[in-house]
């Protein structure tokens, strides 16, 4: 009986990366849609490692059953939680108390009822864009996960290709997930002018909510920028997202010089890591959203659209044509771009559109449906594959 299943999932995500976040705030909320008894059990797991990060989880914990922290920092433990929770010292302790962990972030718990997530493969696409070591670190890894996974599961059905592709000779069975976005009731009520004004921002922008880390392009959209204001039609672009990329620290820093060489300091919006409520005020108060990333494993951004009606524009990648939706160019063009930005300015409004933001809703919840459905179909499977139950 499903209800009977004992899910752990763990930490992910931080400042620095709020995907892992979403990620699975998404998973908990879809999951805590169907009824009691026909859902898992969902344990938080926490360690020593990650504890820092426990805060940034806190407005979903509670649709949780339980914490458990494995680790021995008890004392950091009972500040940080700051609620009951249940301990285990150990990696063997912690798999009496669930049936399965998911997901396992790249990483591969051999002879645990243990699912490996593989984000995407961009280390093999984008090479120059990480050191030689992590290079070679992270194909280790996922070659050991290739090598020694029962399961594995991706996002999206380009990084499960991938992967089939890097490791035609895996026995693993793959699957593939993709959380849908979840949108909060009380985020259609919110007032989408009253955040602008608050980061003293112009009635008309267009949003680019991404960090700003080498491989999320930033140039080609800040370059396409500069080519509408030479042909008379400025616009001003608002970004979101950390400003910190551990591979290149120098790297905001750099286009914070080409943002001033190209000339379009004055209509480019940098707000950083902002609260997610604000973030998604600001989607909805857009002219439309522009993602111009060269790579990605999935795409929230893409999905937060979705469900509230807004447009966006966004680089030609297999992982942005699979969710068919949107306005594509090629994404290395910022000519492509521009002309793309151009031709929606004539046919916008800021926003929100609510009539189509209620069209969107609606069709929310029978994706919420079909997720959740699912998602129990895999942990049934993956009681099979690991405890060889019937």
């Amino acid at each position: 009986m499903i209800s009977n299943i004992r899910v752990g999932i763990p930490i992910l995500g931080s400042k620095g990366w709020i995907a892992g976040i979403s990620f699975t705030e998404s998973l908990i909320k879809a999951m805590y849609s169907l009824p009691e008894n026909e859902r898992p059990q969902f344990f938080l797991v926490v360690s020593d490692y990650n504890l820092k990060t426990f805060n940034l989880h806190q407005s979903f914990i509670p649709l949780f059953n339980g914490v458990i922290f494995q680790g021995y920092n008890l004392k950091t433990a009972r500040t940080t939680i700051n609620s009951s929770f249940i301990h285990c010292s150990s990696q063997d302790e912690l798999f009496t108390k669930i049936d399965l962990f998911f997901p396992v972030n790249s990483l591969v718990m051999p002879g645990r009822p243990a699912v490996p997530w593989i984000p995407d493969f961009q280390n093999r696409y984008l090479p120059d864009f990480f050191s030689l070591q992590e290079c070679e670190y992270r194909n280790a890894r996922f070659a050991e996960i290739a090598k020694q996974a029962q399961l594995i599961i991706f996002n999206t059905q380009s990084v499960e290709k991938d992967f089939w592709n890097f490791y035609p000779n895996s026995k693993a069975i793959t699957d593939v997930l993709a959380p849908p976005f979840f949108p909060e009731d009380k985020w259609y009520l919110g007032n989408p002018r009253e955040v602008q004004q608050k980061y003293q921002l112009p009635d008309s922008f267009v949003l680019c909510s991404n960090q700003f880390w080498i491989h999320k392009n930033h140039s080609v959209l800040f370059k396409a920028i500069a080519l509408l204001r030479q042909a008379g039609q400025p616009v001003h672009v608002v970004c979101t997202g950390s400003t910190n990329d551990y591979r290149w620290p120098d790297h905001f820093a750099n286009l914070q010089q080409y943002i001033r060489q190209i000339g379009i300091s004055d209509i480019v919006h940098i707000l950083g890591l902002i609260p997610r409520e604000d973030q998604i005020q600001l989607i909805r108060r857009s002219l439309f959203v522009i993602q111009p990333s060269l790579f990605e494993g999935f795409s929230m951004i893409v999905q937060e659209c979705q469900e509230l009606g807004k447009q966006i524009v966004l680089s030609d990648l297999d992982v942005h044509l699979e969710y068919a939706y949107g306005i594509y160019f090629e994404r290395t063009n910022s000519h492509d771009l521009c002309q793309k930005i151009l031709n929606l300015l004539s046919v916008v409004q800021p926003g929100p559109d609510l009539r189509k933001e209620s069209t969107a809703k609606a069709n929310t919840a029978t994706k919420v449906k079909y997720f959740a459905e699912k998602f129990c179909k895999f942990i049934e499977k993956s009681q099979r594959i690991f405890h060889k139950t019937t």
